[in-house]
């Protein structure tokens, strides 16, 4: 790139032409020969000079690896005189140290120069302090890698002992980093530190700071000690840095302290770097125990702490993905409801609970899954072929053999049981329904009694093909059609929007449901067309309300995650949007939380593109998936869905606390939160009372077709 064919290139013209370079290049510049063995620098330009401090050519007739000091990497620094020596161009960050106490990442790369002969006679390295975007990028990645880590349960001391591990290597300064908390009696206990035993941290005291730090949340506090020698780390403590970590109100709930080797002053980027290190873990701190809560919410019954049915379907889906086999079985107490009427619905649940502890008594193996399947009746997984089941027999026996003590009674119970099987090739929720049928069927039969699912094919599999063959007519001959369903504002029974939803009429199949010709749609590779189609025909609505001055709402429109993450699909979104000339902020996207697991960084692009666009999105089945929490405060979506499921089951002391825990952190995070599936007024005045804004559901308004919308909207308007 430097090569100037009309003149003769000499080492001589070469050298006087780079300096001229270097003084007018745009970052820090070294020349080294590489004519020499030791690779001397022969020239530097004074922004090299101003990184460095080095001035005056002190550094001249130096190697590079003069830079090189206590933490530099020495395989980077054997990478980099492997390039000069062999004359290869490279890149390379690597730590420099400067003089007086200047350490910087030094974003180096290696440009080669050759003459006329095509002998390589200089390098011209190019410089950049890249210690901003190095911190910067350390906190990305232990961001990225929390959340994952919060997402499968980790606990706290094992993601902040990563944080402390991080720290030391990637600070510019030799350092070593531990974390404490503040306990509930106001206590300092430590929790992580990167190589230093608990007990040489344990050994040194933390600055007692007060309870509310808010007018200290950006200040660090240095301590300077007698010097110890800690031999196992080679490393002097005699100075500490110590920053506060404040919760988002202020309060004080832990600090991170950096031990040195000698007193030293503060840089503004090692100041920010801790800064935004003490706000994260703040943030892992706060997440980790929202995360526990709402995993005992969601996962276990509030009233027995048994597991609920969410939990027991992960499972067994767990079990069936990883290719084992087993039965499910359905057990009920036949006295339950007689238990129940004469000693109260306590009474039945500590019956449920005193069952589930006889079966863990004798459960050695971690082959079994027990959780409450109904309030009268619980349900087990169990890993075991089928020929082995009557070997289980003698633990269903251990159930019934002697009595249960309730209510200072001896009460002996018969079962009655239903049983199905699973395999690698089965659907977990159909294995479920197989054991409810099956137990159904037990209960025709009085004492303890147990039936078997033995149903080989059932309808909902001929009617998969039967919706499959049909899908390609139905979308090439106009089948499908538009309903909206009114979003309620709580407040004013105002309609704040709609919601798309796509309906199926086939000329042969008569009325599909969405729940059945969606999922077929998305295995066949058709959810685009349908997707598209909605989105065209609510653009077309929308435009001719405009169009007629007439009163319009924004319309939230479904997209599945394959369209999602489609080719080109923010472009061919803005596309349709300005040809039909419909404002950005009249359209909404709702998504599912699946989205995350697919490609987060992708989905993040596509929502931020989206958003930019005026475009809202939605976050629909808010709960149902596995990762919401975890990645919720860093995608742009303004609304949270509440799961009809969670409505429905409201009534349940636990899903109710679910429900509100959910509402209340849309408030927290500054988003709107609307409840699905509300079909009773019950349903309303719980979730109004709660503070939920917006609801949707079959109390309010079915979904309707575009002429009645039209009709109903136009009636508001009266």
């Amino acid at each position: 790139m430097f090569t100037n064919q009309t003149l003769p290139l000499s080492q001589e013209y070469l050298f006087s032409w780079l300096k001229q370079f270097s003084d007018q290049y745009m970052t820090g510049a070294v020349i080294i020969d590489l004519t020499k063995e030791e690779f001397p620098i022969v020239y530097y330009n004074e922004l090299f000079a101003t990184l460095t401090h080095y001035k005056d050519g002190e550094l001249l007739g130096q190697s590079i690896s003069f830079l090189n000091g206590l933490k530099t990497n020495s395989e980077i620094e054997a990478e980099i005189q492997y390039h000069l020596q062999n004359a290869i161009s490279e890149k390379f960050t690597i730590l420099h140290y400067g003089k007086n106490d200047v350490i910087f990442w030094n974003h180096l790369k290696i440009h080669l120069i050759k003459d006329t002969e095509q002998c390589t006679c200089y390098a011209f390295l190019t410089c950049e302090d890249y210690t901003d975007q190095l911190l910067n990028q350390t906190l990305s990645t232990l961001e990225s890698s929390i959340y994952k880590q919060l997402e499968q349960q980790t606990t706290t001391a094992c993601i902040l002992q990563q944080i402390a591990e991080q720290v030391e290597l990637t600070f510019t300064r030799q350092t070593k980093c531990a974390i404490h908390l503040v306990t509930n009696h106001s206590t300092y206990e430590f929790i992580a530190s990167g190589s230093l035993p608990p007990e040489i941290v344990n050994s040194y005291p933390i600055i007692q700071f007060n309870k509310q730090m808010g007018e200290q949340s950006h200040r660090i506090f240095l301590q300077e000690f007698e010097p110890q020698f800690i031999e196992e780390q080679q490393f002097v403590i005699a100075s500490a840095w110590t920053m506060p970590i404040l919760s988002t109100h202020n309060a004080l709930i832990g600090a991170i302290t950096l031990f040195f080797e000698n007193s030293i002053s503060f840089k503004k980027n090692e100041i920010q770097f801790l800064e935004a290190l003490a706000k994260l873990i703040s943030l892992s701190i706060k997440y980790a125990e929202q995360k526990q809560q709402l995993h005992q919410l969601a996962y276990y019954d509030s009233a027995t702490a048994i597991p609920n049915m969410y939990y027991f379907n992960q499972v067994l889906q767990q079990w069936i993905e990883q290719g084992t086999s087993g039965f499910i079985a359905i057990l009920q107490p036949g006295e339950y409801s007689n238990i129940v009427d004469l000693y109260g619905r306590h009474i039945g649940d500590e019956l449920l609970s005193q069952m589930v502890a006889r079966l863990q008594q004798t459960n050695v193996a971690n082959n079994e899954f027990v959780a409450k399947f109904t309030n009268s009746a619980l349900i087990i997984a169990h890993q075991m072929t089928i020929e082995q089941i009557k070997i289980y027999e003698s633990r269903i026996n251990h159930l019934t053999t002697a009595p249960y003590t309730l209510y200072d009674k001896e009460i002996y119970i018969t079962l009655k049981i239903g049983v199905s099987f699973f395999n690698p090739e089965s659907l977990a929720e159909q294995c479920v329904r197989e054991a409810d049928l099956a137990l159904t069927k037990s209960r025709a039969t009085s004492g303890t009694n147990t039936a078997f699912f033995n149903t080989a094919i059932t309808s909902e599999i001929q009617q998969e093909m039967d919706v499959l063959n049909q899908l390609a007519y139905g979308l090439e001959h106009k089948e499908f059609t538009v309903h909206l369903q009114p979003k309620i504002n709580f407040e004013t029974l105002a309609i704040e929007g709609f919601e798309a939803l796509s309906r199926w009429q086939s000329h042969r199949l008569g009325n599909v449901s969405p729940a059945v010709f969606i999922p077929i749609a998305e295995q066949a590779g058709k959810i685009n067309e349908i997707d598209t189609l909605v989105l065209r025909e609510v653009l077309k609505w929308q435009q001719n309300r405009l169009a007629n001055n007439l009163k319009t709402v924004p319309i939230a429109v479904n997209i599945s995650p394959d369209h999602f993450y489609g080719q080109a699909f923010t472009e061919n979104f803005l596309t349709l949007l300005e040809a039909y000339q419909v404002p950005a902020h009249y359209i909404k996207f709702e998504i599912t939380e699946s989205i995350e697991l697919v490609d987060f960084k992708k989905a993040k692009a596509i929502l931020m593109a989206l958003k930019n666009a005026g475009i809202e999105s939605s976050i629909d089945d808010f709960g149902v998936g596995f990762s919401s929490l975890s990645y919720l405060p860093q995608l742009p979506f303004s609304e949270i869905k509440i799961d009809r499921s969670f409505v429905n089951a409201m009534h349940d002391p636990g899903m109710n606390a679910v429900v509100q825990t959910i509402i209340q952190l849309a408030k927290n995070l500054q988003m709107h939160a609307i409840a699905e599936g509300i079909e009773t007024l019950e349903q309303y005045e719980t979730l109004k009372a709660m503070g939920c804004p917006t609801g949707q559901g079959y109390y309010f308004y079915k979904p309707m077709p575009l002429e009645e919308a039209t009709i109903l909207l136009n009636e508001k308007l009266l």
